[in-house]
């Protein structure tokens, strides 16, 4: 492994802790149901919300993480 590979390993490792810090914090969301992934800064968010605006403020608030090179909003809004 290259050593700008074990750089972006190490970058992705702390773009996924602070994602998952802002948004486990945010007072305005639930995502007790959503996984993350990283990879070379492009976010990937799974899983389910319990409404569109939770999705769209999902992403907003991934966008917001220094070193996040895009996000790939795959969330679904849960229907009850």
């Amino acid at each position: 492994m290259s050593a700008r590979n074990e750089f972006e390993l190490g970058a992705d490792e702390r773009i996924w802790e602070e994602v998952h810090d802002r948004l486990m914090g945010h007072p305005d969301l639930d995502v007790t149901e959503v996984e993350i992934e990283v990879e070379e800064g492009h976010v990937t968010l799974t899983g389910r919300v319990d409404s569109r605006e939770s999705k769209w403020l999902a992403e907003e608030v991934t966008r917001t993480v220094q070193g996040v090179q895009d996000v790939h909003n795959r969330l679904k809004v849960a229907r009850w």
